[in-house]
């Protein structure tokens, strides 16, 4: 179980894009991929909200917590976290993700899209990842193991994330009311002490902390720093503990919901007092990545 410690004035060091304001050269560059670029960064420590009094007595559930801030957190026991190495394991392990997300959302179908694991190892090397063309089909993501994603991002802005529910569901998305895509998040091992997940609320955001950028496998969100940003942890989050993130929603806030939620990984200041230090390691984690309808 996570230690008891004094929460008061958290901070943490977050990785942030320049604005373009800021930035040297023509920005317009970032929105055609080239391997090996990426825009320049910098690193800023701002006030952080430990979410753990929320997890452990909040009256609210995960779909009005998606539908306000655009993520989620919620106790949830996996049986086949150890069971993920092999085949068979990721099978379960991701149908178990689908059923979460439908219980949630009181969606028609769920879909899993992919999933990979991400460690907080320097001297991990990233392995190639090919682009993407349709759902993974018999993967084991601790083959594929990721650095964390250090810098503060969306996955996916609105016309890559509508483009990718129609590929994880092969077929036309014109015939579902509504789509969604999110994640899943939630660490292999804990309590986790370094490189924690942490969450903006989106409408703490203004339109010039927005950026876009181009990856191999569409465009996303970069973001900005700005002092009115309001940022979030689950402090030694264990792995029955998970995080849901929304990365996209084809309804694009009609009902008022939030469009998405910004994430990265944070390097939070004082994070391992109060655990011991056999328990202190590596940050490791899995995120599955699901598509949600509505018929």
């Amino acid at each position: 179980m996570p230690a008891p410690s004094s929460t008061d004035h958290l901070t943490a060091v977050i990785g942030f894009t320049l604005p373009p304001n800021r930035m040297d050269h023509d920005p317009s560059i970032y929105l055609k991929w080239e391997p090996g670029r990426s825009k320049p960064l910098e690193k800023i420590r701002v006030p952080i909200t430990d979410l753990r009094p929320e997890l452990e007595s909040s009256t609210v559930g995960p779909l009005d917590q998606l539908k306000k801030r655009g993520y989620g957190i919620m106790k949830h026991h996996s049986p086949y976290l150890g069971e993920i190495p092999s085949a068979e394991g990721t099978e379960k392990y991701l149908r178990e993700c689908e059923g979460i997300l439908q219980s949630v959302l009181q969606c028609d179908k769920v879909i899993a899209w992919n999933s990979v694991c991400r460690k907080n190892d320097p001297n991990e090397k990233e392995k190639k990842v090919e682009k993407q063309k349709g759902p993974e089909k018999g993967f084991i993501p601790t083959e594929r193991v990721q650095p964390i994603a250090g810098v503060a991002h969306v996955d996916q802005n609105a016309e890559w994330g509508y483009e990718l529910c129609g590929k994880a569901a092969e077929e036309d998305m014109s015939k579902y009311s509504r789509c969604q895509i999110v994640n899943i998040w939630r660490p292999l091992h804990g309590p986790v002490t370094n490189a924690p997940l942490a969450m903006v609320d989106p409408t703490t955001l203004r339109p010039e902390d927005i950026g876009t950028h181009a990856s191999q496998y569409g465009f996303g969100h970069d973001l900005h720093h700005s002092p009115n940003q309001e940022w979030a942890y689950i402090r030694h989050q264990m792995p029955d503990e998970i995080i849901l993130l929304k990365c996209y929603d084809s309804d694009q806030g009609k009902n008022g919901e939030v469009l998405w939620c910004g994430h990265v990984a944070v390097q939070v200041d004082g994070d391992a007092e109060g655990i011991p230090e056999e328990l202190v390691r590596n940050r490791e984690s899995i995120e599955v990545r699901l598509v949600a309808l509505w018929e």
